[in-house]
């Protein structure tokens, strides 16, 4: 029926990188590289209204809690929407509305996992039936980090290994199942930057992901915690002193077991086993100033509820 409304919540998971490493440069001046993803509890929540209609067009109404983002075709939620009506050409009002609580600019994924959220409702609301593969590729236009988005929101994976830009993916059936705190300054970084002055540094480090995925799957969390190196910290962590004073001072909170920049930053994330020893340090680096998130493995965990303190 042509007056028949369809609603979905949804929720958007940040990302975090366990691993990166930069592999080389393609021909279109792409950096190619070799990472370790995992889903992480810290999530927006996205409410998806579809109403259809003879008129003929489509119209996208997108809205968010964050007056500063924009609602037409530079949100990659609002791009989304318009990949998926190249599939079909549907005709009424689909409404979009993006409660933040993942950073803006972040290193966390937090835009390609929104947009990856728009792909599956939408999927849905106008009854496609695309697979996760087909969602998956098709998605890897938007964006390096729409693939994993995707796979993670819409199966039972949380983890993978990502290669190419990123959006070649290797699905890990076992992710590191720990307490994490997501910390950064007031500002953001410019990935294309970061990558940019990559090229101009030399790398004292590489990690072995093949190592730290055999980690992941036999619970060697020294193993795991010895490959867990992210390349790009040499250029963001001398380039911003503030995200290098985050890192240090992350690394002194009491029960630490591993500190890394997540993606090209500005995020620092800590690794916890103990809950309390998390929500302490999640405190104690808002009390210094710093924007603080805890966060668990995965959705549906302890604590999902309060993810901001």
């Amino acid at each position: 029926m042509a007056d028949e409304i369809k609603e979905l919540k949804l929720k958007s998971y940040a990302k975090i990188n366990l691993c990166i490493d930069v592999t080389g440069v393609r021909e279109d001046g792409y950096h190619t590289v070799e990472t370790v993803m995992q889903q992480v509890s810290l999530c927006d929540k996205i409410h998806m209204l579809w109403k259809p209609d003879d008129s003929g067009e489509l119209k996208i109404m997108l809205s968010n809690s964050k007056p500063y983002l924009p609602t037409d075709s530079r949100n990659l939620a609002y791009k989304a929407a318009l990949l998926m009506a190249e599939k079909q050409s549907p005709s009424g009002q689909l409404k979009i509305h993006i409660e933040k609580r993942i950073p803006v600019a972040a290193g966390l994924a937090g835009g390609s996992g929104n947009g990856a959220a728009v792909l599956l409702g939408v999927n849905r609301l106008w009854q496609l039936n695309l697979t996760t593969k087909e969602l998956c590729r098709i998605s890897a236009s938007l964006g390096a980090d729409f693939p994993f988005c995707v796979l993670t929101q819409n199966s039972r994976y949380k983890c993978a290994l990502g290669t190419g830009i990123g959006d070649e993916l290797k699905p890990i059936s076992k992710g590191l199942s720990k307490y994490f705190v997501l910390a950064k300054p007031a500002f953001g970084v410019s990935t294309k930057d970061v990558f940019k002055g990559i090229d101009e540094c030399v790398i004292s480090r590489r990690p072995d992901s093949e190592e730290l995925v055999k980690g992941l799957k036999s619970n060697d969390y020294d193993r795991v915690y010895e490959n867990m190196i992210n390349v790009l910290e040499e250029y963001t962590l001398k380039k911003y002193p503030e995200v290098l004073e985050l890192k240090k001072k992350l690394s002194q909170t009491c029960g630490v077991e591993k500190v890394l920049m997540s993606g090209s930053g500005p995020t620092v994330i800590g690794i916890y086993s103990e809950y309390g020893a998390a929500k302490k340090a999640c405190m104690k680096m808002r009390h210094e100033g710093f924007e603080s998130y805890w966060a668990a493995a995965g959705k549906g965990v302890k604590g999902e509820r309060n993810v901001k303190l």
